[in-house]
């Protein structure tokens, strides 16, 4: 059985504004729209403003107060729903935008992983308590009862075990006028203003009065018939915000949304089966509104107020990090330590822009080969603390003479099979210039007499302009350590060009 979650952020145009911005919450604010006041806080609704009146009529009964006046803005408010939207993808992955100031996520397949329906709404109450958000949540069989059931009391909204019709009973019919006005208006004429009335009516009485469009949203409402289908597609870009309410004062105190983000990022990449290489902080500092002189009368107007100041941010870089949010968060805090500590940061966002599909690393049946991933975590540690060219990789690339076949390089190569390895039985580390070796008779000499034990490797290259033509041989030391040697068959001269391990 379905069961659809309703988050309803009726203060979005407000609360968007005041976290994308910045500003000071103890400031009265008012949100208009053409020149109509849409959206207010606590202080301007004691001091008389109502959404609908007009910003003159505000601003005089706001006159004895300090208080800002700021314009709506649509691409904020779609941000913000975006950010919220890639959260709860981490709840579940049948969700959708829901009007303009809501969320719409279906929980009924999802609540055995999060502990049943009590825990999943005690999570999603201190997630918007922590993003300093306010929203209505509504539980129900249907996504329209759940948007409903968000203009009811608390309890009744989250009791989806109650049958549906006695929680809709109590709703005013006004909630709907926006979708079906002609419907609505007719019906109140009848004297029928709540669903407790509506619902006793039989649905072809109400086909006939109504019209057949809202006599199919009747029945999807009380789940007689199915609604349509959610497809929901991720976003190619990652960007997710928490808000403090408070300066922070050193990076210590930054720990935990830097946790909670890199959750929140990584049940994303589980999600989508994506992966990154890279994610960037930005440190969120707002622009406060200057404060008028305290012998006059507080007013802020700022109907196209300026964007917030861009904050000061770092990128972290990792090979193997993948999905794994604890070494996330040590890469960050390594490059943290090497940041330096801006004041008056009071908000943390974390952005990724490009993914990769996540592909899943063969595994040794028997565990008996190296353990690759921990040599590259050491090297995302080494970069972090050093930066991001001080820290390399030594690869290997086809070329014929050993001196070209091994490169340094700052991005780690695929891994390969072991059979392709251009290099064969040669040692990967070369000295920085072959070194003669003593010969006597049929004997070579380097820190003892050598053993040859393999060999030869012919080895011919540019051929073009100075001919090279070498005979190279596996040789051991009288202390066990083989060496790579080889002839110059031009010359007949003896060299030792690399160690092995």
């Amino acid at each position: 059985m379905s069961l659809w979650l309703c988050l309803r952020f009726e203060l979005l145009p407000l609360e968007a504004l005041l976290q994308q911005r910045g500003c000071r919450h103890d400031i009265a604010t008012v949100i208009a729209s053409q020149r109509k006041v849409l959206v207010c806080d606590d202080q301007t609704s004691l001091a008389g403003v109502l959404p609908g009146q007009s910003v003159n009529t505000a601003q005089a009964l706001l006159s004895h107060c300090e208080h800002r006046v700021l314009e709506r803005s649509l691409e904020t408010e779609d941000r913000l729903l975006e950010q919220l939207t890639s959260w709860a993808y981490g709840i579940s992955p049948h969700l959708q935008r829901w009007r303009d100031n809501a969320l719409m996520i279906e929980i009924g397949s999802c609540l055995q992983v999060h502990h049943g329906l009590e825990a999943l709404l005690n999570h999603v109450d201190n997630e918007m308590q922590l993003r300093g958000l306010t929203a209505a949540l509504g539980v129900a069989e249907t996504r329209n009862a759940a948007w409903l059931l968000s203009y009811t009391d608390r309890d009744d909204a989250r009791r989806p075990e109650q049958p549906l019709v006695i929680r809709l009973a109590p709703l005013p019919l006004n909630l709907i006028d926006d979708a079906f006005p002609k419907a609505v208006k007719r019906l109140e004429k009848t004297g029928i203003r709540q669903f407790r009335q509506l619902l006793d009516i039989p649905l072809p009485a109400l086909g006939k009065r109504c019209g057949e469009a809202f006599l199919e949203w009747l029945n999807q409402l009380q789940g007689n018939r199915q609604e349509p289908a959610v497809t929901y597609q991720p976003p190619e870009r990652f960007e997710d915000t928490l808000w403090f309410g408070f300066d922070i004062q050193n990076q210590q105190e930054l720990h935990p949304a830097m946790r909670r983000l890199l959750a929140h990022f990584c049940h994303f990449l589980t999600n989508t089966q994506l992966t990154s290489g890279a994610i960037e902080w930005r440190y969120l500092i707002p622009r406060h509104s200057p404060q008028a002189p305290r012998s006059q009368p507080h007013s802020i107007l700022q109907r196209h107020a300026a964007e917030a100041p861009p904050g000061i941010s770092f990128k972290v870089f990792s090979d193997t990090a993948r999905h794994n949010a604890e070494l996330w968060f040590e890469l960050s805090c390594l490059q943290l330590d090497n940041q330096s500590f801006p004041e008056g940061i009071e908000g943390l966002s974390l952005v990724v822009e490009q993914f990769q599909e996540a592909s899943s690393a063969s595994e040794d049946l028997f565990h008996s080969g190296i353990d690759i991933a921990s040599r590259h975590e050491l090297v995302d540690r080494l970069r972090s603390r050093l930066g991001l060219q001080a820290v390399g990789y030594l690869d290997c690339r086809y070329e014929h003479l050993p001196e070209d076949a091994v490169v340094e390089t700052h991005i780690m190569s695929a891994e390969r099979n072991s059979d392709d390895n251009p290099l064969g039985q040669r040692p990967f580390w070369l000295l920085p210039a072959p070194q003669p070796i003593h010969q006597d008779a049929e004997q070579l000499y380097w820190n003892g007499p050598l053993h040859v034990q393999y060999g030869p490797e012919r080895i011919e290259d540019q051929w073009w302009s100075t001919p090279v033509s070498r005979d190279y041989y596996i040789a051991y030391t009288p202390q066990k350590q083989p060496v790579w040697i080889y002839q110059d068959r031009h010359n007949r001269r003896w060299y030792l060009h690399g160690l092995f391990a």
